[in-house]
Order: structure tokens, then sequence, then C-alpha cells
């Protein structure tokens, strides 16, 4: 009987990276190190392969990014990370740092790509044939799968910088986007929450007028990905998504915005089937790259 293909999957957040390694990612294991430098990031990202691998090959990485990231697989730079406010990381490429090291297949994609992967695919309550994924925390991302595959473009989606109408009471705060200041994410972002209030959202009360505003940027994400998508499924995770109530103002928010527009969705309980927390919980990264390895390893063994 053939062994199963060795596997590492790694998930890299603004703030913790996840690496898992094993031959099935139900039992494969897990370790979370903090996101610092490139270099010392990626090396301790090694060490650990190295350890759980021990005398066996991996057969296969996949990472699962915060970008902007090059998801070309065509492009000499393909993994290469693009402007960014996290330090030294501009111009780093994980990808090739561990081909060259373990001289295996590696796939690379966004974060928000490889979580929308997994919730779409896994076998939970039913797989969904399309969803959009957005991630609120350190920044905003959304990333969409759609019948099993990546929707991207020439490169994956930023939606997490469109503009936005700004709240009557916020016209004042200039946003922390440093490249767009008053984006969607240089408004609603984690940093955005702590930069206006000195606390995170969750450290906040119910009443607080943040969760107000954070549902009212919110909400209007959900309309533009309703409208441009018409996915089946707005599935919101993050460390901000976690705040109570947060996901129940921004279900009303985007109700309001529809208006009568879309009468399948003009309801509350259209609302509440449609914009939905994760299905996998924190899972949904790092099982996204685990799938990007297992895709990797399916096309250099199938070309």
């Amino acid at each position: 009987m053939s062994t199963k293909p060795l596997f590492a999957a790694i998930e890299t957040g603004g703030t913790k990276c996840l690496v898992s390694v094993g031959r099935d990612s139900n039992t494969a294991t897990r370790h979370r190190i903090e996101t610092t430098y490139p270099d010392e990031t990626a090396n301790a990202i090694e060490l650990i392969i190295l350890d759980e691998i021990g005398r066996d090959t991996v057969d296969a990485i996949g990472i699962a990014s915060f970008g902007p990231l090059n998801v070309d697989v065509e492009s000499s730079d393909y993994g290469r990370i693009g402007p960014t406010p996290k330090p030294l990381w501009e111009g780093f490429n994980l990808r090739s740092h561990l081909q060259r090291r373990f001289d295996c297949p590696v796939m690379s994609e966004s974060d928000v790509n490889g979580a929308a992967l997994a919730e779409a695919a896994w076998q939970l309550d039913r797989p969904i044939n399309h969803v959009a994924y957005v991630t609120v925390g350190t920044g905003i991302g959304v990333g969409v799968v759609q019948n099993h595959a990546i929707a991207n473009g020439l490169s994956h989606p930023e939606i997490g910088h469109i503009r936005v109408k700004k709240h009557s009471t916020d016209h004042t705060f200039p946003g922390v986007c440093p490249f767009h200041g008053d984006c969607l994410e240089g408004l609603a972002s984690g940093p955005a929450i702590h930069s206006r209030w000195g606390a995170s959202l969750s450290d906040l009360r119910t009443e607080h007028p943040a969760l107000a505003l954070e549902a009212f940027y919110l909400g209007q994400l959900a309309v533009n990905l309703i409208l441009h998508h018409r996915p089946e499924v707005i599935i919101v995770g993050g460390g901000v998504s976690q705040t109570p109530m947060l996901l129940e103002r921004m279900r009303t928010e985007c109700l309001a915005l529809l208006g009568d527009y879309l009468p399948e969705l003009a309801c509350a309980d259209s609302m509440a089937k449609l914009i939905t927390p994760p299905r996998l919980g924190e899972d949904s990264g790092i099982l996204g790259a685990f799938m990007l390895a297992q895709r990797a390893f399916s096309r250099a063994n199938n070309s």
C-alpha cells in the first residue's frame, strides 16, 4: 500500500503564523508563531517543518499569505509580497525560500482566498458553490471561490481598499491605510478602531458608538459583494468579526442599503443565511493552505 504524500501548510497573518505538517489535514500537527521580520519568520517556519518531517521529505507546501501577493504562477516573482505596512516584508518571497530549501512544489495564495477555498469545499452541512470570505482584523481582505476555483483576475482581489461612504460622525477621521487613508481598511480594520477609540472593538461596550460605526462600513462592503458577485454566502472571519452583535448589526445595515432591490434578500432571515461566521471557525485559513499543498502536489504529478 502506497504512503500518503506528506504536506506542509502555512498561514501567514499580520501578527501570527500557523504551520501544519502531516499526511491528512485532520491529524496534521499545528504550531503557532509570531509574525516578526521576514527572515526570522521564514527560518522559524523552516525549522518547524524540518523537525516534523524528520528523515522524511515533504511532498508539497501550501501557503495562504497576507498580501498584496503575486499569485501569477507564470511570473518569476510568483509568491512575492508587494507594498505592505508590515516592516521589511515588501519584496520578500516565502514561497521561493521554501521551494529552494525543500525542493518540492509550493503553491502560494492570499490568506482570504485560502480560507474561502476551505469554506467552500469542506463537507460540513454542505459544500458552497459560490462564497465570498471576508476577514476583518489587522487588515480587511476578501477572497472569492466559485465552483471550486479561486476567482482571481490579473491578481487576487483587493476589495479591502474600496472606497466607502463615510459616516456623518466620522468625517474628521483620516483613516489609517498608509496608501489610501480612508479606504474601507483605513476606516474599519482593527488598527483603525484602535486609532479612534484606544481599544479593540471587543473591549468596548455593545452600546458604544464604535459598534454601529463598524457595522455601517461592513454593511457597505456586504452590499458591494452582493451586487458584484451574488455569492451564496458571505462568510465574515477575523478577530474583529468575533465582537458580539457585530454580524447582526452588519446584516441590518446591509438590508437597509439594499432596500427592496433584490426581493430574495429583502428580509432579516435571508440576511442571516447570507452573512455568517466561518463554518470552520479559526481553522479556515490553515485548512485552505493544506488544500493548496494538495493542489500543488496534484499539479506537479499530473502535468
